[in-house]
């Protein structure tokens, strides 16, 4: 071999070896992975390791369960900020892949009970609800499924979107649209119709129900995450008293990220009197004491910044919160309106990598950098 030839085989390697990495990067999959973001009494995780009881902030693998008990609920939160609600005794199974940061397939597996879904429309992504008996192919789509082993019966009804519904056991399928509820048997029948005002209220992933009031409702057929915020009617307290109609607010239902500032957009429905000042009073949860910041109110909407250097994850890795305001009408109104204080609304905190550089000097005398990383 001369060495004009030797030089090009030696180009022609190096560049091998430099594409290798990026094309095993473009070809590289892992599992997807979610958080639990709520919970509401009895709810449990499913690992390796067995059952044991879930928490907010719980990290889950692809592969895992969660099961709820009666009157239970648990929101579950995926990187692109798509959300499943799990309703009462029901247990689901989360499984799929990421490329890169795209996710490629998600599939969440019901063999018992009823879930609500929020999820965030993606351009390649296949994103699946099954159950023993059916699958539900969606995209960019609100809406409710469950399956009741009992009845022997699946379904599933859509608010925003579309979804195919199909059937495993006869590969009959149809197109479930906005306003329908899909069902299929064990026989292998399906159809579809109109969803009925109690289907629709019981599916609607924005409801109080499916944002763990009251418990998880009811799991099964014919039962039914949220995208912004949760809708919560209460009353308030007036001067001590019950005020006489309700207010409905909007509060966000999200992870925070400890360091990371983050503004609470409060919408006020059926007011019965308009509000003149307010004040959001918060802590991370295991603090002495609530800080406060001022509510900016307006017409129907009110706004409140909470800085960054006040999000942090803490020992418990919860943010604690309770709004006050006052009416019009001279009278104070807290939400919640029973002992705000010890029993505040609730937000996960995720913890951040804090990275410090350490400044020493090699044998040589030159100035170089330690990394030191821990999670806070």
């Amino acid at each position: 071999m001369n060495k004009r030839s030797f030089v090009l085989v030696v180009i022609i390697a190096v560049a091998a070896l430099l594409a290798a990495p990026a094309w095993n990067f473009q070809q590289d999959k892992r599992d997807i992975s979610a958080h639990i973001i709520k919970v509401v009494r009895d709810v449990e995780r499913k690992s390796t390791t067995g059952w044991s009881k879930a928490v907010t902030t719980d990290q889950l693998k692809s592969g895992q369960e969660v099961r709820t008990g009666e009157k239970s609920f648990a929101m579950i939160l995926f990187a692109d900020q798509s959300k499943v609600a799990v309703r009462e005794k029901s247990i689901i199974t989360i499984t799929g892949q990421m490329q890169g940061r795209q996710i490629v397939d998600r599939d969440v597996y019901i063999e018992r009970g009823r879930v609500s879904f929020g999820v965030k429309k993606q351009q390649t992504e296949q994103f699946r609800f099954t159950s023993p008996i059916s699958v539900a192919s969606i995209r960019g789509t609100e809406g409710g499924t469950g399956f009741d082993p009992a009845v022997g019966e699946a379904d599933i009804t859509i608010i925003v979107g579309s979804a195919e519904f199909r059937s495993t056991r006869s590969n009959q399928s149809t197109t479930v649209g906005a306003g329908e509820t899909g069902r299929a048997d064990t026989s292998g029948n399906v159809g579809k119709g109109r969803a009925n005002q109690n289907d629709l209220n019981n599916n609607d992933p924005n409801s109080n129900l499916n944002q763990g009031g009251g418990g998880g409702g009811t799991g099964g057929t014919g039962g039914g995450t949220d995208s912004t915020g949760t809708r919560r009617d209460t009353t308030g307290t007036g001067g001590g008293q019950p005020a006489a109609a309700k207010f409905t607010l909007s509060l966000p239902s999200v992870m925070l990220t400890s360091g990371q500032g983050v503004r609470f957009q409060i919408s006020l429905v059926n007011k019965p009197t308009e509000i003149t000042q307010g004040a959001l009073r918060y802590r991370i949860q295991g603090d002495p004491t609530f800080k406060q910041a001022t509510l900016n109110v307006s017409a129907d909407n009110a706004t409140v910044d909470v800085p960054g250097g006040e999000v942090r994850a803490g020992a418990t890795k919860t943010f604690e919160y309770y709004i006050t305001m006052l009416g019009a009408d001279g009278k104070s109104y807290t939400f919640p309106e029973d002992s705000p204080e010890s029993n505040p609304y609730t937000l996960p905190v995720k913890p951040r990598t804090v990275e410090i550089l350490v400044p020493v000097n090699d044998p040589g005398g030159t100035l170089k950098y330690i990394k030191i990383s821990y999670i806070e």
